[in-house]
């Protein structure tokens, strides 16, 4: 039986990047996914992974920023050296898979989110209308059921956009990232 508690408060994970660096596929990376773009949506990808090489995302009109333990991959997936990793793999081992990134010559990995929770209260969540009287793809109130939360560590929610989540429990990835002192990660409370 899952274990599950109905105090959990729900959090939407961020990377950073007010305050840290971010990471960027190379331009030959981009080109060369012209036909078969890769993204990062919570379906396996270890089977057909090949390494890709990134680097820092440089903006000449910004301050550079400092390099985070775990930094932004593009708008969907976070990375970290292969060292932090090794760090978080006991904790989330078991909800993502690590995919080989070559940030520079340095072995970094993406930290593709797999787990999902079924905890989106569709009947009860609301979405913006457009003028037209369409509804949007933003939302006007999401309504979580945190008491389902069965894991909690780190997630997608089955039925909610690309994001990814985590909980305030103990085994938490919000929680293991600030007991390990790593840089890099923001926690926003999601829905209600």
């Amino acid at each position: 039986m899952l274990n599950t508690e109905t105090d959990t408060t729900c959090y939407a994970v961020f990377a950073d990047i007010s305050n840290y660096a971010m990471l960027q596929e190379s331009t030959l990376e981009l080109l060369m996914q012209i036909d078969d773009p890769v993204g990062f949506y919570g379906e396996p990808l270890a089977h057909i992974w090949k390494s890709m090489r990134v680097t820092w995302f440089y903006n000449p009109e910004e301050k550079v920023r400092p390099k985070p333990d775990i930094a932004a991959l593009g708008s969907t997936a976070f990375a970290a050296s292969a060292e932090t990793c090794e760090k978080l793999r006991p904790y989330i081992g078991d909800y993502v898979e690590f995919l080989p990134l070559d940030l520079e010559g340095e072995q970094w990995y993406v930290i593709h989110v797999l787990a999902r929770e079924d905890i989106f209260n569709d009947r009860l969540s609301e979405r913006k209308i457009r003028d037209d009287g369409t509804p949007s793809r933003i939302w006007k109130k999401v309504v979580l059921n945190t008491d389902r939360i069965a894991d909690g560590v780190l997630f997608r929610i089955k039925g909610l956009t690309l994001g990814i989540f985590s909980t305030d429990r103990p085994d938490s990835f919000k929680s293991v990232v600030k007991r390990l002192g790593l840089t890099g990660m923001t926690y926003q409370v999601s829905g209600r």
